[in-house]
């Protein structure tokens, strides 16, 4: 009896939280073509934050990258019976930033968030990023930061959240969020690499 008590409790306390624990099958594997920080497993949904995001660093990748191209971002959204959303619209965007937050704006996007399967969005012509940037899901248009997103259940160190867009929060003890990119990694050599070239030879 007591242990029943206790996931009662601990079940109420994530759902306050504004996340829920999920156990579904796998989305995808890890895919060369894309970078994901999400081990592809889902663990959670959350609508935790106005602001939710991913920060990439495209040398995690490519070592020796100087700059990106994002051809495509990938979002996925999960519509629990229990917790409805009140839109299923949002802002997908692409801002240049580092592990501190997003800093300059390259895309915003107004898509529909669909239950369970990836929304896509397409950039033509590809947008030029640092190797530094985030992925954002901007629920301004939500009174309860809906839709929700999901999250593999594996703490990560790349996913966080933020109502004001000052004060950023890691999620990574939960997880991260299944928010991937298509990328074309620059990976021409710096200034600093030629110069290092130069002298040895």
């Amino acid at each position: 009896m007591k242990n029943a008590v206790l996931l009662v409790v601990i079940c109420l306390a994530l759902s306050w939280a504004k996340q829920v624990p999920v156990d579904f099958i796998t989305i995808c594997e890890s895919n060369t073509d894309c970078l994901q920080y999400d081990d592809g497993t889902p663990g959670w949904i959350t609508w935790g934050g106005v602001y939710r995001g991913v920060w990439f660093n495209v040398n995690d990748f490519y070592p020796e990258a100087v700059g990106t191209l994002i051809y495509q971002s990938e979002f996925w959204f999960y519509h629990h019976a229990s917790y409805p959303w009140d839109t299923c619209d949002v802002y997908l965007e692409v801002w240049n930033g580092d592990l501190a937050g997003p800093t300059t704006l390259l895309d915003r996007t107004l898509a529909t968030a669909t239950h369970y399967s990836p929304v896509f969005v397409p950039y033509i012509p590809p947008l030029e990023a640092e190797t530094e940037f985030c992925l954002l899901v901007n629920t301004e248009l939500s009174a309860g930061c809906w839709p929700g997103i999901i999250g593999d259940g594996t703490p990560g160190t790349h996913s966080f959240y933020g109502d004001d867009f000052t004060v950023w929060e890691p999620w990574g003890v939960m997880g991260d969020y299944f928010i991937r990119v298509y990328i074309d990694a620059n990976l021409e050599l710096s200034q600093t690499s030629w110069g290092s070239l130069k002298l040895v030879f």
